[in-house]
């Protein structure tokens, strides 16, 4: 059962209500009474607001606005003064000379003993060890692997090298088939 001040609270709030609903017809009904009266011809007043009213007739002629005195968008105009470019003028390249075009090794030629052309000799694949014997006479000594050969001057080794002189740090040496002036040093082994 509900207490008289909810019952206050109550009738207070549906007063309220009814007093709201009284002031927004009176203030909204002249605005619709008039406009319907008039067949909506006239501007409508809302509060103190004035709203147009839209829309044509099909009967009137419409109405196009002219054009004023502004610009005219679909007409076209001298065009502007460019802007002058104060950027530097680039310095062009020079124009040089193609490069030369790259030297051909000429193949070596190395004189044979009967006067024509040989490639480069080979590698000699032993190691000097030292020498031997009396000045006059002296015989090399080379490590061939785990073998040792002890090879007098003037001597072959291996069929194609020639022992051309032998001394105390290095070793001159010749090749067969080749003139005696293409010779090779080998110093002694460390």
């Amino acid at each position: 059962m509900p207490t008289n001040l909810e019952r206050r609270r109550l009738g207070l709030l549906i007063l309220l209500g009814i007093v709201l609903i009284g002031a927004v017809i009176y203030r909204v009904r002249p605005a619709l009474v008039g406009g319907a009266a008039s067949g909506g011809r006239r501007i409508t007043k809302v509060g103190s607001y004035q709203v147009p009213e839209l829309g044509w007739d099909k009967d009137e002629a419409r109405a196009v606005p002219s054009p004023g005195a502004g610009r005219n968008l679909f007409t076209y105009g001298p065009p502007p003064t460019p802007t002058p470019d104060l950027r530097p003028t680039p310095t062009p390249m020079p124009n040089l000379p193609p490069p030369p075009p790259a030297p051909t090794a000429t193949p070596v030629c190395f004189p044979a003993a009967n006067g024509g052309c040989l490639p480069a000799p080979p590698q000699f694949p032993l190691a000097y060890l030292g020498w031997l014997g009396p000045n006059r006479l002296p015989i090399a000594v080379f490590r061939d692997g785990v073998d040792v050969l002890a090879v007098a001057q003037g001597d072959d080794v291996k069929q194609r090298f020639i022992i051309r002189e032998v001394g105390p740090d290095a070793v001159t040496i010749g090749f067969k088939g080749y003139a005696p002036s293409v010779t090779d040093k080998v110093p002694l082994a460390k």
